[in-house]
């Protein structure tokens, strides 16, 4: 019996040629003669938000378009391809500091990784997907140039720049996955994030072997989830920066 042949490593969105847009493709469906690569794109976020990633589907997409599944395959190989693209999209969205404004370096650092959060709670199947792409699209680009931009003021080696990037954006990745996934735990069970929150510590709480004081309601007490969030965010943050240049001599 012949040997199982080993599926080849898919290949980046970013990395492959445009395929041309060929004349049956405005053939192909009611309505994909008005058909673009921008408008699917916009629509598969527009549907990711809405539904999810696990419940979307090139199938979905189309017939939101109102046009054939193989409509949307003539501007996009694959649903692969398209995750990619509408993750550049998301990118596009994240608020860039204005560097020329004067601010220290890590304040425009520290506003790079509040907006990239503010982006990715909005968009909560993007987080989950940023670990699965290369992330070199023009967006994406244009984020990252900024963020070195910004860390080239500093006055951390050239060869250290990289790693406090990372330690940053890593930090608020992780940070941000939990974030949006809780959120999402309170949407699907129709509660806000502080009822859901009261209702875990409520189990916490009643758990045998838990002993009181210092948990989530201690902390939580007259003060919403959202601003808890925030002001810890900010504090781990604050500590991120602060150890970068703590080893430095003038």
């Amino acid at each position: 019996m012949a040997a199982k042949r080993a599926s080849q490593p898919r290949k980046s969105v970013w990395l492959t040629p445009r395929p041309a847009r060929g004349r049956r493709a405005a053939e192909s469906g009611s309505g994909a003669g008005n058909l673009d690569r921008e408008k699917i794109v916009a629509t598969a976020v527009r549907l990711l938000d809405a539904e999810g990633d696990a419940q979307f589907s090139m199938r979905l997409l189309a017939a939101e378009l109102n046009v054939t599944p193989m409509s949307v395959y003539w501007y996009v190989a694959n649903k692969d391809d398209l995750m990619e693209l509408a993750l550049d999209a998301v990118a596009g969205e994240i608020d860039l500091p204005d560097l020329t404004a004067g601010r220290p370096w890590q304040s425009d650092l520290r506003a790079l990784a509040a907006a990239w959060r503010r982006t990715m709670v909005a968009h909560p199947w993007a987080i989950r997907s940023y670990g699965e792409y290369l992330n070199i699209g023009p967006q994406s680009m244009r984020f990252s140039a900024c963020a070195q931009t910004v860390v080239a003021r500093s006055p951390l080696p050239e060869q250290e720049r990289p790693a406090a990037l990372s330690a940053v954006f890593q930090y608020v990745y992780g940070f941000t996955s939990m974030e949006s996934r809780w959120l999402e735990y309170g949407r699907e069970s129709g509660r806000t994030a502080d009822e859901f929150l009261e209702e875990v510590a409520g189990s916490v709480a009643e758990a045998p072997g838990i002993e009181a004081g210092g948990g989530m309601m201690e902390r939580h007490s007259g003060v919403s989830i959202g601003e808890l969030r925030d002001r810890d965010f900010d504090r781990a943050l604050d500590w991120l920066l602060a150890g970068m240049c703590a080893g430095l001599t003038a």
